[in-house]
């Protein structure tokens, strides 16, 4: 893992508001294999109805992983 990467992640969901942008919800999200290529296309649709696609490169994609496992977690570990 890329531990700058990471670290910006982390960091971002660690309720930081100084790293926040603009909040949308996400009403719609989906995954697409990219042909010929090393990761997926995640696209994103807001309730406006608003939609943005992003190509996410497989390391990318397991850091993404490793920070939402860590999340999921610490919510268990705090309903407890």
């Amino acid at each position: 893992m890329r531990p700058s990467t990471h670290d910006t992640v982390v960091r971002s969901i660690s309720g930081r508001p100084e790293l926040r942008h603009h909040v949308t919800q996400v009403q719609e999200w989906r995954i697409e294999r990219a042909m010929d290529a090393e990761g997926f296309v995640l696209s994103i649709t807001g309730p406006d109805g608003a939609s943005q696609s992003f190509f996410v490169a497989t390391a990318d994609a397991g850091d993404i992983g490793e920070v939402l496992r860590r999340q999921a977690v610490w919510v268990d570990h705090r309903e407890q």
